[in-house]
């Protein structure tokens, strides 16, 4: 049997970008108004030296992407010194995606909701609902979620250049505002203000996960789908903080952080919105002679935001998909459903995120202000981990002042992580918590027997059909023509293609692939056909078909994400005469959102080949 484990890299620099900036460009939205929470019209003097620190931890990862081209996540770094340490690294990178995951929605559901007219307090509910609506297309692991990224990450730089533009000549306005403004508070404020929107980091580490599936050579790729989205979100966010400084009457606003601790009730509405979705404040009040401009714009920036969400979720279910196969977390988050799907990982995903949210509306500080005190503590330590892992691994083919610039880019890091936990009790029993349960998982998944029931039970009719009479198979013949059929459970289609093969005098591929809707972070412990119940049934029935027709066979077992190109690729590579598939018994809306695998083989099948669909 031959067995392959498929990772193509068909990730382009084009398509990584706008999963990255799905990522950290989304930071925009809810990063700027904290800053304004916290500091008033001195916001864009800590925006600029996060923007600097952006810069500096995008430059180590094009390191990281550099000198680590098959998986450059915390994970992966932490793992090569020790195992643990890549499980607290993957366990604190989880507890980012969770309260990304949580705090996108929430400010996608406001952006959405407020132009709407939706009450400000039902908020936190409809994000509870959002998210488990995500969950819920998440089920069926929708493949078109990359393009949708594409297309609202497209519209959302357009719409900000677009308000970037419509506002510029209040630039010089914000600029008198905040440098007549600058921080007169104590270095201890100071530092914790930056610390507080310190959040802008997240994003950084996902594009670490992708080198796995990035085009050759990853080198290129990565600075390519890095710079420019770093680019875009640093000149963007510096123009516009400064915009948001000239809005009228904000001078009298004040620290909107020292009256919410004076008197919580002394915070406006208008605060609230200057907080959690001003640049649709920026909108309404400097581009209202375009008549639903600011809705618009509000709307597209909210999806963009809840494209986020989903890819945080996602990235939650690979970590626990790929920590299982390690051994690092119990089997139970291997077990996929039909649509190749880890459910149990997705269910923790979906849960997670909403038990943060719940528990953030229920702090009476305001759910924004709460769930961002609950973020950096998990990004700002996995890159702490990522970035000392690699700078101590003296394997890595990392240069002397690469090593030096990442050291000290860490320490920077690793003292604004002390200064999290040591000031920010809610962030300290967050990550403690997360900890806790993830390392006692941990703890259980190294006891429990090392093989792992991954797939769904086997079909009853695989099973029943595969007890047949058994007898000598014929050797592949390679004189003969060849014929390839893929298929997870059509016994229909197998008879039809071994007769034909009969018919033809020649050999046939079976072709089953396992399709797994992770993108995995490193390299997960591939799955075997053993392990797989339904796919070892069918080949024990293609075996007996082989037996009865007298027809050469070769089975062939692959685990990809894209059956449509492990299929193409396997009819190129052995010269097949004729591809064989049975039509698809998906309803329209699943085919819409995974894709049709027919479509995909026929449009790009090679001449020599012949397609037939089996209905």
């Amino acid at each position: 049997m031959l067995v392959r484990h498929d990772r193509p890299r068909d990730l382009r620099w084009y398509l990584a970008g706008p999963m990255f900036f799905g990522d950290l460009g989304t930071s925009r939205f809810y990063v700027l108004g904290l800053a304004l929470f916290y500091a008033g019209l001195a916001a864009p003097y800590y925006v600029a030296a996060i923007c600097a620190l952006v810069i500096a931890v995008g430059w180590a990862y094009t390191v990281i992407c550099r000198v680590q081209p098959d998986g450059g996540g915390v994970y992966s770094s932490g793992r090569m010194l020790h195992p643990t340490l890549g499980a607290v690294g993957a366990i604190l990178l989880m507890a980012n995606y969770v309260v990304t995951a949580a705090i996108s929605t929430y400010v996608a559901v406001i952006y959405i909701g407020i132009p709407l007219g939706m009450a400000r307090e039902l908020a936190p509910w409809f994000t509870i609902i959002a998210i488990g609506l995500i969950g819920a297309l998440n089920w069926v692991g929708p493949k078109r979620a990359g393009a949708f990224a594409l297309v609202v990450a497209l519209a959302a730089i357009g719409i900000t250049f677009l308000l970037a533009v419509f506002t510029i000549q209040h630039f010089p306005e914000g600029w008198r505002a905040f440098t007549t403004q600058a921080p007169s508070v104590p270095i201890s404020r100071m530092w914790q203000n930056l610390v507080f929107v310190v959040l802008a980091l997240s994003g950084v580490e996902s594009i670490a996960n992708m080198t796995g599936i990035m085009v050759q050579p990853v080198k290129r790729t990565s600075k390519m789908a890095i710079w420019p989205v770093i680019g875009e979100v640093v000149l963007l966010n510096l123009i516009l903080v400064v915009i948001v400084c000239s809005l009228p009457g904000l001078s009298e606003v004040g620290v909107i952080a020292d009256i919410a601790d004076k008197d919580p009730s002394a915070v406006t509405a208008h605060d609230h919105e200057l907080t959690e979705h001003v640049l649709e404040v920026v909108a309404k009040e400097y581009v209202g002679f375009i008549p639903g401009f600011s809705a618009v714009a509000s709307i597209i920036f909210g999806l963009l935001l809840l494209s986020a969400t989903n890819t945080a979720i996602i990235a939650m279910i690979s970590i626990q998909y790929a920590m299982s196969r390690d051994r690092e977390m119990p089997p139970l988050f291997s077990r996929i459903n039909q649509f190749g799907v880890p459910v149990y990982g997705l269910i923790v995903a979906c849960t997670l995120a909403g038990l943060v949210t719940a528990i953030s509306a229920g702090l009476g500080e305001g759910t924004l202000q709460s769930l961002a005190k609950l973020y950096a503590i998990g990004v700002v330590g996995a890159i702490v981990i990522n970035l000392g892992s690699c700078a101590v691994n003296r394997k890595l083919n990392i240069k002397l002042l690469e090593r030096t610039g990442m050291w000290f880019l860490g320490g920077i890091l690793l003292t604004i992580w002390i200064t999290i936990a040591v000031t920010n009790r809610p962030a300290l029993i967050f990550i403690t918590v997360m900890l806790a349960a993830g390392l006692t998982l941990r703890f259980i998944a190294r006891r429990i027997p090392v093989r792992v029931p991954v797939p769904a039970e086997a079909v009853p009719a695989l099973a029943a059909a595969a007890e047949a009479p058994t007898g000598e198979l014929l050797p592949f013949d390679p004189d003969k023509g060849r014929l390839l059929v893929a298929s997870r459970r059509n016994l229909k289609l197998l008879r039809f293609a071994f007769d034909e093969a009969r018919r033809r005098a020649a050999n046939i591929f079976v072709l089953y692939v396992r399709d797994i809707a992770v993108l995995f972070p490193g390299q997960a412990h591939p799955m075997t056909p053993e392990e797989d119940i339904e796919a070892s049934a069918l080949f024990r029935h293609a075996e007996n078909l082989a037996r009865e027709y007298g027809v050469p066979m070769q089975p062939i077992y692959s685990v990809s994400r894209d059956p449509a190109y492990v299929i193409l690729d396997f009819s190129a590579t052995y010269a097949v005469d004729l591809v064989m598939l049975g039509v698809s018994r998906r309803a329209g809306v699943l085919r819409a959102l995974r894709g049709d695998v027919i479509a995909g083989v026929a449009d790009n099948l090679p001449t020599e080949s012949t397609l037939l669909i089996h209905a």
